[in-house]
């Protein structure tokens, strides 16, 4: 192994860690919120009318940012698919070289297409996760002044 591709494989470690790093800080942000919200939620008393209305507001809300969410994830699954039919035919290229050091340059180029895919994948599963973690992060605080109103009004 040269000391290029030491070089390509220690990046490639490193913006897999600095991407789980943040996904993971994401999650915790998300885990405190989340609890928070629903101590402050819990902690209030209100009329089964004052829940209905409110969880109404709440779903119509969420059912909005879900979709946006799903059709990214979509798109990130049909970008994945096909990524992985040009590796595959890629794959199936390097078995037609002529000669050996044909052959072992046709590998390389799918070995380094196989990582710069794993690369790109690794990092859009990880914005699609911190969409997701921004997006609950945002409509927490959203329904928490709806709260609000309520407990300066008793």
């Amino acid at each position: 192994m040269t000391t290029k591709d030491k070089a390509q494989n220690y990046e490639l470690f490193e913006q897999a860690l600095k991407n789980y790093e943040q996904a993971l800080q994401a999650g915790l942000k998300l885990q405190q919120e989340s609890a928070k919200w629903w101590t402050d939620l819990l902690a209030q008393s209100g009329s089964p009318q004052e829940w209905q209305t409110r969880f109404n507001e709440m779903a119509s809300e969420s059912v909005g940012v879900a979709q946006k969410r799903m059709e990214e994830n979509l798109k990130l699954i049909e970008q994945s698919s096909r990524t992985s039919l040009d590796l595959l035919k890629q794959a199936v290229d390097t078995t037609k070289a002529d000669t050996v050091s044909g052959g072992q340059a046709k590998v390389q180029e799918l070995w380094e297409a196989s990582l710069s895919a794993l690369r790109n994948n690794a990092t859009a599963l990880n914005q699609a996760s911190s969409k997701v973690f921004e997006s609950w992060i945002q409509f927490v605080p959203k329904t928490k002044p709806v709260a609000g109103v309520r407990t300066a009004a008793a």
